[in-house]
Formats: C-alpha cells, sequence, structure tokens
C-alpha cells in the first residue's frame, strides 16, 4: 500500500467519524429543540390563560387610582375651604379686637 491510497483511506476515516459527530450532535439539537418547544408551546397557553386576569387586575388598579384621585382632590378642596374659613376667622377677630380696642379706649 502506498502512501497515497493510506491517505485516502484516513481521509475516508476521518470523513466517517466527522459525519457522526454531526450526526449525533444534530440528533441532540433536535431532541433539545423538542424540548424548547414544547416549553414555549406549554408557556404560551399559560399566558393566554393568565393574560385575562392581569388585564381584569390593571383595570381594578385603574378603577382604584381614579378613586383616589377624585378623594385627594375633594380633600384638596376642602382643605382650601378650612384655609380660607380659617382666614376668615382671623380676620373677623382682628377686626372684632381693633373694634374692642376703639370702643375701650373710648374712640
Amino acid at each position: 500500500m502506498n502512501s497515497q491510497s493510506f491517505m485516502w483511506i484516513a481521509f475516508g476515516v476521518a470523513a466517517l467519524i466527522v459525519a457522526f459527530a454531526l450526526a449525533a450532535l444534530l440528533i441532540r439539537l433536535r431532541g433539545t429543540l423538542g424540548a424548547v418547544e414544547e416549553l414555549l408551546d406549554t408557556t404560551n397557553e399559560e399566558m393566554k390563560e393568565t393574560l385575562p386576569e392581569v388585564r381584569q387586575t390593571i383595570e381594578n388598579v385603574n378603577d382604584i387610582t381614579s378613586g383616589v384621585n377624585v378623594g385627594l382632590r375633594t380633600g384638596g378642596r376642602g382643605l382650601a375651604a378650612v384655609g380660607r374659613g380659617i382666614s376668615s376667622a382671623a380676620h373677623g377677630a382682628r377686626v372684632a379686637g381693633q373694634s374692642l380696642v376703639r370702643s375701650v379706649k373710648g374712640g
């Protein structure tokens, strides 16, 4: 056997080894991709079941936020009214005090 035929035999054996390794790799890849596909399908189904509940929860949060905003606005108006009332009472007390001082002084 000459060196050229040995080279062709070695080349053929190397090609077979590469082919078997590639086949094993592709078989493993098929299994992995199948598992990923199954996981994605399961996740997709669970999301389809969960999404309406999430939307309902978001709507509830929006309703609560709207109610809190109304309450804060109403409370702010009430607080402003109390402030105006206190200011008016202070002004009335000042005017009454001045009037009392004038009447005591006889003026």
